[in-house]
Order: C-alpha cells, then structure tokens, then sequence
C-alpha cells in the first residue's frame, strides 16, 4: 500500500481562468483589490502543509491573514507583505473575511538575483527568519501599483512580449525590496565574508535541496563540490553562523514534521521516506534534534 506525500503545489495547480493572469508554468498573479472574487483559493487540504515549487508573495492590503510557514505561525494584517522561498513548507490557517490582498506566485527559475551575492544571502537570511515585512505607505503604494500594470500586460490578449515585461517588472520590484533591505543592512556589509565563500555557501544549499532527504553525511556534499568536508563546514559556517551539518538536520527535521503532521503518515512512513535505515534510527536521531520522538511530536 502506497504512503501519502506531502502535497507539493506548483504553478500548475492554479486554474487557468480569468480571475489568474498568468505566463504558464513561470507566473500567477491573483487578487480580489476590484471584488472580482472572494479570496483567493487556497490549495487543496490546505488545512495540512504543502510544500512550495515556486517563490511567493503575498501583500494584505488590508484585513488579516494567519499562515504558518516552515512550521512557524504568522498574522498579515493591513499593510504587511510575506515573501517566501521556493522549497518552504506552507499553511494557510486563515482569511478572516473582507480582507483585501494580492498574490503573485513565481517559478525559481523565472527571476533570479543577477546583483551581489553577498546582498542575496543576507536578505535571504533575514526573510527565513522574518518573512512578514511593513513597508511604508509609498513603497507598498509603488508594488501595488506595479502589480496593477504587469496584471494589465498580462491580461491584454494582444500583448506580445509578456515574459519579457514581467521579467522587468519584477527585477523592479526585487531591486526596490533590496533597496529597502540595504537601508537597514548596509553598516554590517563590510565585515562578511569573500565572495567565493558565499557562492560556494549558495552552491551547498543548492545541492542540499535536491539530496537531502537521501544524504546526510558531509562527505557527499564536499564531493559534489569538489571540497573536502573540513573546509565545506568553515566556509558554511563563516557565511551563515551554522555548520553545514546543521544545515542539512534542518532540513530533514522540518520535512520530518511537516509528514508527522501529514493525515495518514505513519512514523515508519517517514522514516522510510527520508531513508533512514530503521525506525528506531529514525526515532533518536528526531529525538535528539526535537527533543520529542516522533510519537509524541505528531500527538502534539
């Protein structure tokens, strides 16, 4: 009998109506600003957490929004803006009513950040850690408005060179976030680390998401970077304070919980899909990075 999976939501399980401007499989734009619709949909069983394949935002005008994102509970209320990255893990918990908000759903490989690494991984960090951002009055007006005029490219049916003006609608809107991000960042640039480091530290992340679940050990990231492990964890480490072993346990732990939480995942379920070799390996190695076992984390 077949485990289920964690639901993984991508850009094509948005319909394909008129409510969504959309480029297909690189972009969805959605919101109810003119009354067009209620809320916005939500992905199926939204009540458990998927897992994102595409970068989102989302901006609460006004009224509240109550998510979870990586495991953590957030509020949207009037004003606030949410940024989240590929490969996160998403709940929507819930839209009280008459909040007005807009969506725009990216694929990772539509936009990229062409500018200083060093900048990237530092916003980076910080929306882990804070993805609920306020903006002032003038700048959230500016990305609204924006979003209004790549909807209305979007839209038109004649318009010919819709991947071209998203793309440079959006490296406006990334380039005025970072604008932002610097404002309040930029006094601690000076004493990063080189560059090389960095792009090796965004390489292992890279490699990280795509093996995680099957690899655990160090060696096999340093080989797929042609570094031995000793100097992949110092350079880890100088880039992001964490080791590049507690970079891979935080990823297998969050997907751990989040198919705990799964209806209709058992323990050896999980266990078996992050191929650990037995369920209780898999029970002291949740343990000692949780402080539960397995059990008693999915009872909570």
């Amino acid at each position: 009998m077949s485990t289920p999976d964690i639901i993984r939501v991508d850009l094509s399980h948005f319909p394909t109506d008129e409510r969504f401007a959309q480029i297909p499989g690189k972009l969805v734009l959605a919101d109810n600003m003119d009354d067009e619709f209620e809320t916005i949909d939500r992905p199926s069983k939204s009540h458990f957490p998927v897992q994102l394949a595409m970068a989102v935002c989302m901006v609460c005008v006004s009224g509240k929004i109550e998510v979870k994102i990586d495991l953590n509970h957030y509020t949207l209320t009037d004003r606030s803006t949410m940024l989240i990255f590929s490969g996160s893990f998403f709940q929507m918990l819930n839209v009280e009513k008459g909040t007005k908000c807009l969506f725009m759903a990216i694929s990772p490989d539509f936009i990229t950040h062409a500018g200083d690494v060093k900048l990237g991984i530092e916003f980076g960090r910080k929306l882990r850690n804070e993805p609920i951002q306020y903006p002032n009055a003038k700048d959230l007006a500016e990305h609204i408005t924006i979003y209004k005029e790549l909807k209305r490219k979007l839209m038109d049916k004649q318009y010919a060179f819709k991947e071209e003006v998203a793309q440079c609608y959006l490296q406006i809107m990334q380039c005025n976030v970072f604008q932002q991000f610097t404002k309040h960042e930029q006094q601690h640039q000076e004493n990063k680390p080189a560059s090389r480091k960095e792009e090796l530290f965004v390489k292992f992340m890279s490699v990280v998401k795509k093996h995680y679940t099957e690899y655990r050990n160090i060696s096999f990231y340093a080989d797929k970077l042609f570094v031995s492990p000793k100097y992949l964890s110092s350079v880890v480490h100088d880039v992001s304070g964490n080791y590049a072993t507690d970079w891979i346990n935080q990823h297998v732990i969050l997907e751990a919980k989040a198919m705990l939480r799964a209806e209709g995942m058992s323990v050896k379920d999980v266990s078996n899909r992050l191929n650990f070799a037995n369920q209780s390996f898999f029970a002291k190695y949740f343990k000692k990075h949780t402080g539960y076992t397995p059990k008693e984390y999915k009872a909570l």
